[in-house]
């Protein structure tokens, strides 16, 4: 009795080694394509004239339990520099009563204690609350500096709070809106970019793997041959 022949197993259009290969190429360009895009509608907005680029004084600012020492007779500054400032709760806040393109915003202030936590809030066009779900925490940039990434976005107004725990002495010298960076700060990943970048590849190209071997596999396949 003739053996019967078995259809052979479908070979898979790619090897794991290429798709992994080609999952990293593919991170890449999209990040490429991301950077250019942004760097377009900046540019754009930039001139429009819709872009602001400048610091904005103490002076002219809105603040709301956070005040200047010279503002209290009863309070004594560290030293007789004229820009220090005290939050009077644990919930003090800085407003910039603006609108524009925003990418970063950088805050200029030196804590003499723990801040606790440095965060901004931001209003996109018809609202009017700050909300939780559009805030944005500082990192440190230098010496009495916290800067924010905004990534791109048109807001009508900032809140910044400066602390999260009150009665902090705080040099305060304004905030920059769009601080001046080299270009290629764009294209380069942050902590969270980076992990996203060298993992997220990796975990499609192990899922696209399975999903080819599964359905490349012969109905046949691990049957046991006829005995003549």
């Amino acid at each position: 009795m003739a053996q019967r022949i078995l259809p052979q197993r479908r070979r898979p259009l790619f090897r794991p080694q290429q798709i992994l290969l080609l999952a990293y190429l593919l991170a890449v360009v999209l990040w490429l394509v991301r950077g250019l895009v942004g760097s377009a509608v900046m540019l754009n907005y930039k001139w429009q004239g819709k872009m602001p680029q400048q610091t904005v004084a103490p002076e002219e600012l809105v603040t709301e339990s956070f005040a200047p020492y010279s503002s209290n007779q009863w309070w004594t500054p560290p030293d007789d520099d004229p820009a220090w400032y005290l939050s009077t709760d644990n919930d003090p806040h800085i407003y910039w009563q603006g609108q524009g393109y925003l990418e970063t915003v950088r805050l200029y202030a030196g804590h003499q204690l723990p801040p606790g936590g440095v965060a901004l809030y931001y209003l996109l066009p018809g609202q009017t609350d700050y909300t939780e779900a559009q805030k944005v925490y500082a990192t440190v940039s230098g010496p009495g500096e916290y800067t924010f990434v905004l990534g791109g976005k048109w807001v009508t107004g900032l809140r910044i709070d400066p602390d999260s725990v009150g009665g902090v002495p705080t040099l305060f010298h304004g905030i920059e809106l769009n601080p001046a960076t080299p270009w290629y700060d764009r294209f380069l990943p942050s902590g969270g970019a980076w992990l996203l970048l060298l993992f997220g590849p990796a975990l499609v190209a192990a899922a696209v793997s399975l999903v080819g071997s599964l359905f490349g596999k012969s109905p046949e396949d691990g049957e046991e041959p006829p005995q003549e």
